[in-house]
């Protein structure tokens, strides 16, 4: 029996314990028994996958990746529309599920693969990019801009550890160069929220209103914070979408700067629980899967803490293990599952 590491499982069940706080603030009963449920199903994802050794993925990475493709094109076709945005698909009327949230995980494991087969650096490139695009073009028409940058992140990152530098400095030119033809198709609210970024206040009751609402409770919390029962700006829904988005600037009202603390190191043990798996880890396969686990979890955080603090632009970015929703809960529990099947064997010879 594999276990899972017990500071990382530690570091979990606090930021799982952050998120239902919280949630049970902002909306009592309506989201904690949801999100109480998803993060057991998490639990048991994290624990199947630590007895399972990862090199079998590799035999599923193709099925896998294209299987979520369909999927992500099934949006289009019989996608449910929240909040002006088509990325879920509902499951016989008793729950909704967002493919591109699951996609992240067919990504890392896809591109992992790639990376490991005997190619030319040249096709490793090509393919490699090849797969990122139908992923990263599909999910930003749904909008959601901001997935489209973690599959960027994931795919960048796993491609500058495993190629020489002159394809990272390549394809850093041609996305620069792409910067003006990208401004050209994005819809006039991602534009009005790259404006609000710079001026927040040039609009403080329409586009800048999350932005300054999530800057007013982050600040509220002071050292302490308020506790659960005088979080006002959370009770009452001063701040839109924060159960998910800015979940953030709910904890940092009930908990104050010490509990923001305490969430920023958990996140920092995370990453460093992945570095280091990563630097022991001597199979190709694994270092990439360690490298897309890496990705994911660190540009989704540092997007959704910095646009609750109003240094990012808003995207609609969850934060790990903290935000409410099912599917992303679940993806996060799985990569991170991978990341635990990665230390436990990565020592074995025969798989």
């Amino acid at each position: 029996m594999r276990k899972v590491p017990v500071f990382l499982l530690l570091t979990v069940i606090i930021l799982n314990f952050y998120s239902l706080t919280a949630l049970y603030v902002i909306g009592g009963m309506k989201f904690f028994p949801k999100q109480a449920f998803y993060i057991l199903c998490g639990f048991a994802f994290l624990f199947l996958l630590a007895q399972i050794d990862f090199r079998v993925f590799r035999f599923y990475a193709i099925p896998l990746y294209f299987s979520l493709l369909l999927t992500l094109v099934g949006v289009f076709l019989a996608g449910v529309a929240i909040n002006s945005s088509k990325r879920w698909i509902n499951i016989f009327g008793l729950f909704t599920v967002q493919p591109s949230e699951l996609a992240k995980i067919s990504l890392i494991v896809v591109e992992s693969w790639l990376y490991e087969r005997r190619l030319s650096n040249f096709e490793k490139f090509l393919y490699s990019t090849l797969l990122l695009l139908p992923y990263a073009i599909i999910v930003f028409i749904q909008p959601d801009m901001g997935t489209s940058m973690i599959f960027i992140s994931i795919y960048f990152l796993i491609l500058l550890f495993s190629l020489p530098y002159k394809y990272t400095l390549s394809l850093v030119a041609v996305t620069l160069s792409t910067i003006p033809f990208l401004l050209k198709i994005l819809k006039p609210y991602q534009i009005e929220r790259i404006l609000t970024f710079f001026d927040p206040y040039r609009d403080p009751l329409g586009s800048g209103y999350n932005v300054l609402q999530s800057i007013i409770a982050v600040g509220s919390g002071k050292f302490l914070g308020k506790g659960m029962s005088q979080s006002t700006m959370s009770k009452l829904n001063f701040v839109p979408v924060q159960y998910a988005d800015f979940i953030f600037s709910s904890i940092s009202e009930i908990w104050g700067f010490l509990g923001v603390v305490i969430v920023l190191l958990s996140y920092g043990y995370l990453l460093y629980f992945i570095t280091e798996t990563y630097n022991k880890t001597k199979n190709r396969f694994g270092k990439n899967i360690l490298l897309g686990a890496f990705a994911m979890f660190f540009f989704q955080i540092l997007i959704n803490v910095g646009m609750n603090m109003g240094i990012m632009p808003v995207t609609g970015v969850p934060l790990p293990f903290l935000s409410f929703g099912g599917s992303s809960m679940l993806t996060n529990f799985i990569v991170l599952g991978l990341v635990v099947s990665v230390h436990n064997f990565k020592d074995e010879i025969n798989l």
